[in-house]
């Protein structure tokens, strides 16, 4: 294990040193967020975190951990999505060209490396759930969904970075008692070049001399998207998975729930499902009153609670229908909430206002 702290301290650094290496050429490279529209953040503010976080794993991994044929595709296709990212970030691709691409990098993983479904597991209690030649496209659309969700809930500072960050640390935790050392050390990179991003993301505006506030950048969100379903495919599939398909499924519980809600209330009215808005549930909890502290806080604890009730059910084994119902029960519940949402944004100040007023 002790290689596994020296890789999380190394990828650490090396994202802070990228970070400040990136910093200055971010503005000449005119990769940088403008305030306006739905941006309401102050000044130009360089999005380098997704490339930072891609070159800290790239080099942790070239140096420390061992190069089998699925390492070296997830790094070639990871640099794939940071660099299709970087280009969206820069020239604002359409959706329909960044469907294609996320597609095709998907692909990579699915028919490339066998990144795909053998089973779903006894999902509803009659028995295994055996996809067969239909586990590859739903593979593709389930590591294109992770892509997307991640994609979509980066709306606020740190929000995607810390909730990559929670499914990471459980992967870490399942890949380690599986014996898998090779994707428990890959996962630990996320941990440290994320943790660097964080400093800068969260606290670089305190601070704009010393450190300087970043993005992450579509590139990031992406990037973690994409490595996170992948890495639960691969994790929850064959004869050495190191959890259950259900389990996988609590590790981004929260972003794929937002998502499809998301899409759902847009196609609903008359929207396109991928046209941005400022309507997820984080954007509800500021509008409640809360801070955007306070959000981060309560979306923390959230995926905090998914991950760890995930991986709870999966070492205590208990049934996949059990936690699959636990787990449609939290999204069912999700909708009733989402439906009453504008009720519980003005009850909430009038509590805060009543309190402010005592």
């Amino acid at each position: 294990m002790e290689l596994g702290y020296i890789i999380l301290a190394m990828s650490f650094v090396l994202a802070f040193a990228a970070v400040k290496l990136l910093q200055p050429v971010a503005e000449w490279a005119q990769l940088v967020d403008k305030p306006g529209g739905r941006k309401q953040h102050q000044g130009v503010i360089p999005l380098v975190g997704g490339l930072a976080i891609y070159a800290s794993i790239l080099l942790t991994t070239f140096l420390f951990i061992e190069q089998p044929i699925e390492i070296r595709l997830f790094l070639l296709a990871g640099g794939l999505i940071v660099f299709m990212g970087m280009v969206d970030d820069r020239y604002e691709l359409s959706a329909r060209f960044r469907l294609v691409g996320q597609f095709l990098i998907s692909c990579i993983f699915v028919y490339a490396l066998e990144v795909h479904f053998h089973s779903f597991g006894d999902l509803f209690g009659i028995g295994e759930l055996n996809p067969g030649w239909l586990g590859y496209p739903l593979a593709v659309l389930s590591i294109m969904a992770a892509i997307n969700a991640m994609n979509m809930m980066d709306g606020m500072d740190g929000l995607v970075g810390s909730i990559a960050m929670v499914s990471f640390i459980g992967l870490v935790a399942l890949f380690g008692a599986n014996g898998n050392t090779t994707f428990q050390y890959l996962c630990m990179t996320f941990i440290g070049s994320t943790g660097a991003f964080l400093i800068f993301n969260l606290w670089g505006a305190r601070k704009p001399k010393r450190i300087g506030k970043i993005f992450m950048g579509d590139s990031g969100s992406m990037f973690m998207g994409l490595s996170l379903g992948v890495l639960l495919i691969y994790g929850s599939q064959g004869e050495s998975a190191a959890f259950s398909p259900v389990t996988a499924l609590w590790f981004v519980l929260l972003p794929i729930t937002d998502m499809f809600t998301i899409m759902y209330r847009r196609v609903k009215r008359g929207r396109s499902p991928m046209a941005p808005d400022r309507t997820h549930i984080h954007h509800i909890i500021l509008r409640a009153g809360f801070n955007a502290k306070q959000t981060l806080y309560i979306m923390l604890c959230v995926q905090g609670l998914f991950v760890v009730v995930g991986a709870a059910l999966h070492v205590y084994k208990a049934p996949d229908w059990f936690s699959f119902l636990g787990a449609i029960a939290l999204v069912v519940l999700y909708q009733l909430l989402m439906k009453r949402s504008w009720r519980f944004i003005r009850w909430s100040k009038r509590k805060m206002t009543a309190v402010s007023a005592g």
